[in-house]
């Protein structure tokens, strides 16, 4: 038996930022015109894609560098500031 889906949305559940792999990770669902989860996928976008890329991996755009470094001097001067006073 088949059932013909239409995707109306792509949901983002989880975004992790791997700066020892220099990656991003992102968790995200595809639902379907009823709001029901029809499909989990996991894509990760790397600074530089590593010799042979699987489907799911894609090259980060360098203008989100600068930013990414930013989130992680921000965290951690905020980390510091809260732990080590």
């Amino acid at each position: 038996m088949s059932k013909s889906i239409e995707l109306t949305d792509l949901v983002i559940n989880t975004m992790h930022i791997d700066y020892v792999r220099q990656c991003i990770n992102v968790d995200f669902v595809m639902v379907d015109v009823d709001g029901k989860v029809w499909d989990r996928k996991e894509a990760i976008f790397w600074v530089t894609l590593p010799e042979e890329p699987k489907d799911n991996w894609f090259l980060l755009p360098p203008t989100y560098f600068p930013t990414l470094l930013s989130l992680q001097s921000d965290a951690d001067a905020a980390l510091t500031s809260v732990y080590l006073v």
